[in-house]
């Protein structure tokens, strides 16, 4: 019966440490996820050289990828139809502050300046940010 005890109370005392663990690991899986979107967004402009925009809708918590097809300014941003392409949710729990509404990654692998917060319910966060010369991605955890 002690040994239950013991047991019931060191379960019940690793619960909430367990639950903490996981959202931030959450958290961190769900920045690096995005990151290596945003990365792909710009390697794929250069490939094919064309304008790729990811675009964050932050009140419905989804973003997704566009193309131009042709690399005038002039020529419209439609969806990617390949796997990319698809709409991707932000998970339970966490919310996205983006400078921007878009950010544009160009042939010649420069990106707009975009800055993207990342936080969840107990405010961790990460930033994530384009270096405007050569398109890459920072990702910068703020504790």
């Amino acid at each position: 019966m002690v040994v239950l005890l013991i047991l019931t109370f060191l379960l019940g005392f690793s619960a909430p440490l367990f639950s903490r663990t996981f959202s931030q690991l959450k958290l961190e899986v769900f920045s690096y996820n995005i990151a290596k979107l945003l990365d792909y967004a710009g390697k794929r402009a250069v490939a094919y050289r064309n304008r790729v925009r990811v675009h964050f809708d932050a009140e419905h918590k989804q973003y997704w990828l566009l193309e131009a097809q042709e690399s005038s300014p002039e020529s419209e941003f439609q969806r990617i139809h390949d796997r990319p392409g698809r709409v991707y949710s932000v998970p339970d729990g966490i919310f996205l502050e983006p400078s921007t509404y878009e950010v544009t990654f160009y042939p010649d692998g420069r990106a707009d300046r975009f800055q993207l917060m990342i936080l969840d319910d107990r405010q961790t966060r990460y930033r994530l940010e384009t270096n405007v010369w050569n398109g890459r991605i920072s990702l910068f955890t703020l504790d």
